[in-house]
């Protein structure tokens, strides 16, 4: 722990200016106050559940809706630690349950925190691993359990002291609800106790009932390139340009983040086609060949209206995206070579024929050429997608049962 408590100690100045940072970029004031630990709760003893950013925001939200459904006696705080998770939540969070944001990791912000919060159980999504909040929490009487637990090879790989800090953290946890054999199996090598690791099943895997997507009308019909990063736009815009028969399709590409639209344009300037930008309301006429959606929380929209779905993050090595809601709305999915932190969920996908996995650029546009010239190869993988979902079915029921005992 004293490595943890060193780095804690020389980046606390820059953590703190790098906050106040975020909160300037984004107009959120909230963002600063609360990351510092200065919430305002009026649900003490509310069900704590944490997920960090906008894929665990979408992936938990069916849970909490079905929580609230079962005990609408109870309050849910939902955290996360960025503000894009936060603006999601904040949209889609049911009535019965609030937002704030998870303070940083420094004891005295842990402590504050978890005292003004007082849980009576918190559910912690994924990989988040935070020894001072977990210390704290358990140390209030509240059980601490982490749900739809995955851990990554990069993960169980890291450096030696880092390794040394994981079964300290686990001791604190009650239960680790897994997603795979795989990842319980991970837990307990890092230092987990095998009785507290239960595989359940992948919480990604629930199709939300608490809202129904509404396609997006754009007036032609799109293939969507989703949660692009930096170098993926130029090189998915570049190939998309090179097929000659697009079919009377336009491209749309909804970037992971939105604020990088500009530096987006700025490369996008570069090649021969017409471009439409969604935050200026331009208008998408039959000459327009790229659309650039950079606007929060539209991507379920998008992806409800596409014909078939590219999977942003896995061209470059970023390790991906959730694949697991383009299934759900039925699509076919194509994602590149770096899936590494989906890994599980498209060889689910790619088993259940659903998805297409494809190595290079050029393999990626043969795909495209494909799907465009063949649209009912790409009904029937979004079919096989939806299949896999419908057979998932009892996780949701899993999780409330495994919850409930800690309740």
């Amino acid at each position: 722990m004293w490595r943890y408590h060193l780095l804690l100690t020389l980046f606390s100045v820059p953590a703190i200016l790098f906050t106040a940072w975020q909160a300037w970029q984004q107009r959120d004031w909230r963002f600063l106050r609360e990351r510092l630990s200065f919430i305002r709760t009026y649900h003490k003893g509310s069900i704590w559940v944490h997920a960090a950013s906008v894929g665990e925001v979408n992936a938990v939200i069916p849970l909490i809706d079905a929580l609230l459904r079962r005990y609408p006696e109870r309050q849910i705080t939902l955290t996360t630690s960025t503000s894009t998770g936060g603006e999601v939540a904040l949209k889609q969070l049911p009535s019965g349950a609030t937002h704030c944001y998870l303070p940083i990791d420094f004891n005295w912000m842990s402590r504050r925190f978890i005292a003004s919060l007082q849980p009576c159980c918190a559910l912690i999504m994924e990989t988040e691993l935070w020894p001072h909040v977990y210390r704290h929490c358990v140390n209030s009487g509240a059980a601490l359990l982490i749900i739809n637990g995955r851990l990554s090879e990069k993960t169980v790989d890291a450096p030696d002291w880092l390794r040394a800090l994981y079964p300290h953290v686990l001791s604190h946890v009650t239960a680790i609800l897994a997603r795979s054999e795989a990842d319980r199996e991970r837990y307990i090598a890092l230092g987990a106790a095998a009785d507290k690791v239960k595989t359940v099943g992948n919480i990604k895997l629930i199709t939300p009932t608490h809202t129904r997507v509404e396609a997006v009308s754009l007036g032609r019909p799109f293939v969507l390139a989703a949660s692009t990063h930096d170098d993926e736009e130029l090189r998915i815009a570049r190939l998309w340009l090179s097929i000659e028969a697009h079919h009377g399709r336009l491209l749309v590409i909804v970037p992971r983040h939105p604020r990088r639209s500009t530096a987006i344009l700025q490369q996008l300037a570069t090649l021969n086609g017409n471009l439409a930008l969604r935050s200026r309301d331009d208008v998408i006429d039959e000459t327009t060949d790229i659309y650039l959606a950079d606007t929060l929380g539209e991507l379920p929209a998008f992806i409800a209206a596409a014909d078939f779905v590219f999977i942003g993050g896995s061209l470059v090595p970023v390790g991906g995206h959730n694949i697991l809601e383009v299934a759900q709305q039925g699509k076919a999915a194509l994602f590149g070579p770096h899936m590494e932190t989906f890994s599980d969920e498209a060889a689910q996908l790619i088993a259940a024929g659903a998805a297409l996995q494809v190595a290079s650029d050029e393999m990626l546009k043969k795909q495209i050429e494909t799907l465009l010239a063949n649209p009912s190869e790409a009904q029937r993988l979004g079919e096989n997608g939806q299949q896999l979902i419908a057979e998932c079915e009892h996780i949701l029921p899993d999780y409330l049962n495994e919850i409930e005992r800690y309740l």
